[in-house]
């Protein structure tokens, strides 16, 4: 009868181990240099042992991942309880003399990526970037195809999707994290505004045809 009181003691005992990793790896980013830091480092400010991490995660990048997961999963269940109709404003014709205005989700997303410019510096520019570029990809598609499936079930406007879902997502994700890429090479230059601006003239051109939010007009 005390198994899952005993279960959630475990699962509470995990979860604190873990937030400890992630705020010690944190507290010393402020410090120094990610690619600088060692496990060693992490686990004494933490106060656990090596062999502890070890059970948690295989190294560090997989810690700083999970905080990048953990991230995604909330935004994405943030943006899936916003109306669909709240992403219109983005769909407007490019060719009409109304100016486009930045859709508020997606204004969300580079917000957000603005307000945590450090970590995604460490994500997509440190010298081991390209070991967990494809496992961020691989992140992001997940958290986008949750984020669509949500949204095909609960949303009351009809999307009608041409391709695969995962395949949306793939090219969504993609194309996010080339702008975000692009956007730290040029140190942020350009505000979370603009940035919504040029992001979805050029993704939902395309985008907005598969996913049947074309007026009968822009297809004559």
């Amino acid at each position: 009868m005390n198994q899952p009181l005993e279960k959630n003691k475990i699962d509470r005992r995990i979860q604190r181990t873990r937030q400890s990793l992630r705020a010690a790896l944190f507290e010393l980013m402020k410090d120094k240099e990610y690619d600088a830091i060692s496990i060693e480092e992490i686990t004494e400010r933490a106060n656990v042992g090596r062999a502890t991490f070890y059970l948690h995660y295989k190294d560090k990048e997989d810690l700083l991942l999970e905080e990048f997961s953990e991230m995604a999963n909330e935004k994405a269940q943030i943006l899936s309880e916003i109306p669909f109709s709240a992403w219109l404003p983005s769909q407007e014709d490019p060719d009409d003399s109304k100016e486009i205005t930045p859709a508020p989700p997606l204004l969300m997303v580079f917000q957000h990526i603005y307000d945590n410019s450090e970590l995604y510096n460490i994500l997509l520019k440190s010298e081991r970037s390209s070991r967990i570029v494809e496992r961020i990809r691989k992140i992001a598609t997940e958290a986008i195809v949750r984020f669509v499936e949500t949204k095909l079930k609960t949303d009351p406007i009809p999307i009608f999707v041409e391709v695969p879902i995962n395949l949306l997502a793939a090219f969504f994700s993609g194309s996010l994290l080339s702008s975000v890429d692009w956007w730290l090479e040029e140190k942020m230059q350009h505000t979370p505004e603009q940035m919504t601006y040029m992001f979805q003239s050029l993704f939902f051109r395309g985008a907005r045809k598969t996913m049947g939010l074309l007026k009968d007009s822009d297809t004559k």
